[in-house]
């Protein structure tokens, strides 16, 4: 199964005002991102709307705000205040971005689709802004859609091994398992400490009948020096081992 789609985190808090009222806001924007980075959502989202009491017109503290309760769980409320947003400042791809995946993680996943390729169309040279428009046409089963955007999404610089992962989803779909377990590997190259990526890729080259290159991870890891129940069990079943 693919990844979803990464949350959105709140902005970097800055001074969006003169003189006191700025400073009290972007120190309550800094908290709520605090608070939002350890999960604490509920929490992160009475932050921001006290942020907001504060600077009302805040365009970031908006934004922020409409993370959270998304997050939280508070959908109706956080597309409301994307669709303001994203009305006020079309042109911004950060917007657009965070206003897909909210409409995505409420199950909306069409107008997603429609938000993620603008902020490609925006900002074509993000990585994220396609993975997401990658791992939302794959949630709707349209691999060829999926396919090109998670390719576009590997091309560009810095992308994360979750793009790997979920092109190789889309590509195994497709019975193109060659390709498929060339970008497992790449995955795993790249979170080498990751046990959970790496049981869940052998698996899946298992399930292809790539079983040479699912042991070879397994070994490689096990060469490493580090120990795995989990992945000991793995490659003793691979290896018809007792």
């Amino acid at each position: 199964m693919a990844r979803r789609p990464r949350a959105a985190e709140p902005e970097a808090p800055v001074e969006s005002g003169a003189g006191d009222d700025g400073r009290h806001c972007a120190a309550l924007n800094a908290y709520g991102s605090y608070l939002y980075g350890q999960g604490r959502w509920e929490e992160a989202r009475d932050v921001f709307a006290k942020a907001l009491k504060v600077l009302p017109d805040d365009a970031s503290t908006r934004k922020n705000l409409a993370i959270a309760l998304s997050a939280s769980g508070a959908n109706d409320e956080a597309l409301k205040l994307f669709a303001d947003l994203t009305a006020q400042f079309p042109d911004d791809a950060s917007l657009h971005n965070s206003f897909g995946l909210a409409l995505h993680r409420a199950g909306r996943l069409e107008e997603a689709a429609r938000e993620f390729s603008r902020a490609t169309e925006l900002a074509p040279a993000e990585y994220i802004y396609w993975h997401h428009k990658g791992t939302n046409a794959l949630a709707q089963g349209r691999t060829s859609t999926a396919i090109a955007a998670l390719a576009r999404a590997v091309a560009l610089p810095g992308a994360a091994p979750a793009c790997y992962y979920n092109l190789a989803v889309a590509l195994g779909s497709a019975g193109e398992t060659e390709r498929a377990t060339m970008f497992l590997q790449k995955a795993i190259a790249l979170r080498a400490d990751d046990v959970e990526l790496l049981v869940r890729a052998a698996s899946m080259m298992k399930s292809w009948g790539r079983r040479v290159a699912a042991v070879d991870c397994l070994r490689a890891f096990a060469q490493s020096g580090k120990r795995n129940d989990r992945v000991e069990d793995l490659l003793s079943e691979l290896t018809g081992e007792t």
